[in-house]
């Protein structure tokens, strides 16, 4: 039930408690588990924060695990004391790295994980990824974008000669490179620049028709705005037919105004499924 989200159990599993478990992937990526109270296998969302992460959605990850549900987050290279060097590129990669971590078997019976059950959301940039996996068949049951920042979209802008998003872009990447390693805002750009075609998501709705899919919209986002950012992408995944839903929320990109109402949509997707 949805109440469970803000309410601590009423009885813990002495065996098999709730809890947080630190995670190192590949001896370079440093990540947390939080536990579902119970011996489970429980249903296992992993969590992807955005650029650069200042916004980790811990609380998220509290209130869906009170609800039965593991949940599983990581930092990409370079960031946040993960090894490495940060780019977009790697980060998807890192995100391959994980998947295949949490497919072990003593893996996931260490962490109570049923790996039939795995999930994928992701906030902002960590919803571009999301989105790049959908449409790649990365194996995961379902994938939830969370005001997703469209990086090729961006950069079509740019290469089409719009001069404010090309300011907006290099002043965004600017700001958050203080918790990252190996990067600049220069290299950043050049990256999406580089792979904008490759990362295209808005070419063709095709490889989005089998994805199970929750698009949530931030209506307040001035950081990725709505017309350019997010109703793209729900109107392309609403061609693309199939399992699809799209909420929207009256927030800002971070979801400050609507946190518990962002961890219940999340929590009654999971549930269904």
């Amino acid at each position: 039930m949805k109440s469970d989200l803000i309410r601590d159990p009423s009885n813990v599993d002495a065996s098999f408690p709730p809890g947080m478990s630190p995670l190192f992937f590949d001896g370079r990526l440093l990540g947390l588990i939080y536990l579902a109270n119970g011996k489970g296998p429980h249903k296992t969302l992993v969590l992807l924060h955005g650029f650069p992460g200042n916004e980790k959605n811990l609380d998220i990850a509290h209130m869906l695990s009170r609800g039965g549900i593991n949940v599983l987050i990581f930092h990409y290279s370079g960031c946040w004391g993960s090894r490495g060097s940060y780019s977009f590129g790697q980060a998807y990669a890192d995100l391959r790295t994980v998947r295949k971590a949490i497919a072990d078997e003593g893996f996931s019976d260490l962490n109570r994980i049923d790996r039939d059950r795995v999930f994928l959301a992701g906030h902002s940039v960590g919803g571009f990824l999301t989105l790049l996996a959908a449409r790649d068949h990365m194996d995961f049951r379902g994938f939830a974008p969370l005001a997703p920042y469209n990086l090729s979209l961006q950069a079509d802008r740019i290469e089409a000669g719009d001069t404010d998003a090309c300011k907006e872009t290099f002043d965004l990447f600017s700001c958050g490179l203080n918790p990252l390693d190996g990067a600049t805002a220069e290299s950043l750009l050049a990256e999406i620049r580089e792979r904008r075609k490759e990362w295209d998501l808005l070419e063709t709705p095709e490889p989005f028709r089998a994805p199970d899919m929750l698009l949530v919209i931030a209506s307040l986002d001035t950081v990725a705005r709505p017309p350019i950012h997010q109703i793209p992408l729900a109107k392309m995944l609403n061609r693309a037919g199939g399992r699809k839903k799209v909420l929207e929320l009256s927030c800002s990109h971070d979801f400050s105004e609507r946190r518990i109402a962002l961890a219940e949509a999340l929590y009654e997707w999971l549930e269904d499924r």
